[in-house]
């Protein structure tokens, strides 16, 4: 009798213990144990001298990474040593490496919001986690248990007030301060990770003010108050007003010293420029009506543009009209465009090249403007596009490698100019955080 008692218990509790298992244990709750991201550093390398203290109630959202391919020894490896590091990192095998109460701890991997975020990065390329079941769980896993942690949203929707879960990419398109503008975190990854934790996942053109003060811009050009779509409209320019005279000896003009009326460009006053600069571009469109269409197209304007020919058109109605061509520098520059579809086409043309100097030179002597492209933040000198770009930002696309119209030819204009070129590793203070493309070996 008592061993049948006994068996009876026994069966009982086998019952309640499977009863009170649960059925169905969610990701949050099958997440793997965390193994130490220090592990991952390289000789030499201290997680006491990569980070710093901070209070988690600044924490408001996440910024997803990964690793573009490299194993998480390079990746970490790489990181410490241009000084970045990340909180969290999800292998291909679905392990966590991390850091020990990671919202009380500052690391620098994307300048402007690291002090608002946890950066998690997973192993791997453009979007093949989604190929891997167990990875891409283990990311789910650790992302929901950061976001109950620390009440942080499951959307993607405002990145300027850090409060979600982001890519890199939308940090780098919103706050500029990166290497390159490739890919990192991947929208379709963000977008299944969202998804599977019942998030609100957004596209680019739903982000929050996407078309307004981002580093990388969404151009809406004609627009009303409310922000309706408006046909093109002009107040300056081609058969809009009197063809004007110019005292420009570099520019062409006809026989009664007018500038040619079909070469001008339609545009809308935005004031006056204190002339202190110059900013070259190349056009990237190999024929001068394509291009002056395009300009119009976008509501931009240049205030010269030169031709293959070699012959240097004013667009402008005068030449202290403000152009819209390079964010930082048009309240300042003159802003010269030259047609031609990258900076070989602009290097092998030297009649066109020619003409660009002449037209350099005569701004340079008028108006007292330095032949050198040294300090770009002091709005003072010859300029390229990039330059202004990597300062200040402001455009619909940058990138790392030089272009617009390319550092060769800035060296060939100035020198030819009797200036002085100065390459990106000599412009001042390249390397401190205030420009919007940094100057580094790597960055997570």
């Amino acid at each position: 009798m008592l061993r049948f008692v006994s068996a009876i218990g026994f069966i009982l509790i086998l019952l309640s213990c499977a009863s009170s298992s649960p059925t169905h244990l969610s990701v949050l709750e099958n997440e793997p144990s965390l193994l130490p991201l220090a592990a991952l550093l390289p000789p030499g390398k201290k997680l006491e001298a990569l980070s710093s203290s901070r209070s988690k109630s600044k924490v408001k959202g996440i910024v997803l990474h990964h690793t573009k391919g490299l194993s998480p020894e390079e990746y970490v490896s790489k990181s410490a040593n241009s000084g970045w590091l990340v909180h969290y990192l999800v292998d291909k095998k679905g392990r966590i490496y991390g850091l020990e109460n990671a919202g009380a701890v500052l690391v620098k991997a994307a300048p402007k919001m690291d002090a608002n975020v946890i950066h998690l990065v997973w192993e791997g390329d453009k979007e093949d986690i989604l190929k891997r079941p167990v990875q891409k769980k283990a990311l789910a896993s650790i992302a929901q248990r950061i976001s109950k942690e620390l009440s942080i949203p499951l959307s993607n929707s405002d990145v300027s007030s850090f409060s979600g879960i982001f890519t890199h990419t939308q940090g780098k398109k919103k706050f500029g301060a990166f290497l390159n503008g490739s890919d990192c975190g991947n929208e379709n990854v963000l977008k299944s990770i969202l998804e599977e934790s019942k998030g609100n996942f957004f596209t680019e053109m739903e982000w929050k003010d996407r078309y307004g003060d981002w580093v990388l811009r969404k151009e809406r050009p004609f627009v009303g108050q409310n922000g309706e779509i408006k046909e093109p409209s002009y107040d300056k320019g081609r058969a809009v007003t009197p063809t004007p005279k110019t005292d420009l000896e570099s520019v062409e003009r006809t026989m009664d010293g007018l500038l040619p009326e079909e070469k001008r460009l339609r545009y809308n006053y935005r004031g006056m420029i204190s002339a202190d600069c110059v900013v070259l571009h190349f056009t990237a469109i190999n024929d001068y009506d394509g291009t002056i269409l395009v300009l119009e197209k976008r509501n931009l304007a240049a205030t010269f543009l030169a031709d293959k020919d070699g012959k240097v058109y004013q667009l402008l109605d005068s030449p202290l009209h403000m152009a819209a061509a390079a964010t930082g520098t048009n309240r300042n520059c003159f802003q010269i465009e030259i047609v031609g579809k990258d900076t070989e086409m602009l290097l092998a043309n030297p009649a066109q090249t020619s003409g660009v100097v002449k037209l350099v030179k005569e701004l340079s002597e008028k108006y007292n403007i330095p032949l050198n492209n040294k300090r770009i933040e002091s709005l003072k000198g010859i300029f390229s596009h990039t330059q202004a770009k990597k300062k200040w930002g402001g455009s619909i696309f940058l990138d790392a490698q030089d272009f617009d119209p390319g550092e060769p030819y800035m060296k060939k204009v100035l020198e030819l100019a009797g200036g002085t070129f100065y390459e990106e590793k000599d412009w001042f203070e390249r390397t401190e955080g205030d420009w919007i493309l940094l100057f580094t070996d790597f960055q997570p």
